[in-house]
């Protein structure tokens, strides 16, 4: 029973390893899908009137209302953020999809949290903002667990 046990545990192991090769393009489509997911959710709560423009989002440079690229650009930097934690944890774990997905569903939890921070910002716009936050997390969360999974008897 313990020999059957190992062997399935290392059969597990290796069916989560990273095809590193493809990772580069995996992680770029993760972040181009993610983006253009939340474009079009951005434009649907939009049309609805459930992103107000008088609600100003703080950012580096001062407050302005919620854009288009201000959603793009969130969504690819996420992705690459999301890409990163992906090499770190696949150069370090021993069954490294797994951990991932742990570590993402956490970051997902956290990314709830400065939606509910902006001043002013209604209820709607606020929902609007965590559906684009699951969007993101689904798109790149998804691609990368199984995109970039080395294939059965795949050598690199």
């Amino acid at each position: 029973m313990q020999h059957t046990e190992t062997t399935n545990n290392e059969k597990t192991a290796r069916d989560e390893s990273i095809a590193w090769s493809r990772l580069p393009v995996v992680a770029l489509l993760a972040a181009v899908m993610a983006a253009v997911a939340n474009v079009l959710v951005y434009f649907a709560a939009s049309a609805l009137g459930l992103i107000p423009e008088n609600v100003l989002i703080p950012t580096s440079s001062g407050e302005s209302p919620l854009t288009v690229g201000m959603v793009a650009g969130a969504s690819v930097f996420g992705a690459v953020g999301a890409a990163i934690a992906f090499i770190v944890v696949g150069l370090f774990a021993r069954r490294p999809v797994r951990l991932f997905r742990r570590v993402a569903v956490v970051a997902l939890a956290l990314s709830f949290i400065p939606p509910l921070t902006i001043p002013g910002a209604p209820v709607a716009m606020i929902l609007s903002l965590e559906v684009m936050h699951v969007v993101a997390w689904a798109m790149i969360v998804g691609l990368l667990t199984t995109l970039a999974r080395r294939a059965r008897g795949e050598i690199l």
